[in-house]
């Protein structure tokens, strides 16, 4: 049997958060939370060979330190939809041609369109 948290090269399917090259930054600090040492081990080996970003590393260092003084992995679901992933819809959507918004109505004869800064009615252009 593979050990994963011993591997210095992880591979995508190895990771606990499959969505992990996808996931925000601000959205994975949350997910690893709910993960044991050796799953945050394996995803910065992963983050090492791949994106290498200094604060998500930060993080998982963080975050292995807490785990190491004592603190424990929260009761959450790593695979959990979280606020960075829309959730599936149950059907189709009610925006139609039908539904939609009028187009705007076109301005009126004579009246000054501030588009336009050279028309001759333009306040700013008026000789006084």
């Amino acid at each position: 049997m593979h050990d994963k948290s011993s591997d210095p090269h992880p591979s995508r399917e190895e990771l606990p958060l499959p969505d992990y090259d996808h996931m925000p930054v601000a959205g994975l600090e949350h997910r690893m939370r709910s993960l044991p040492a050796d799953d945050l081990r394996t995803v910065r080996a992963y983050e090492q060979e791949h994106a290498d970003r200094p604060q998500v590393k930060q993080m998982i260092d963080h975050r292995l330190d807490q785990l190491e003084h004592g603190s424990a992995p929260s009761g959450g679901d790593p695979l959990a939809h979280g606020a960075e992933q829309a959730r599936p819809t149950r059907g189709r959507s009610s925006v139609s041609p039908q539904t939609a918004a009028l187009p705007p109505d076109p301005l009126p004869h004579g009246t000054y369109d501030r588009s336009h800064p050279t028309q001759p009615n333009n306040p700013r252009t008026r000789h006084r």
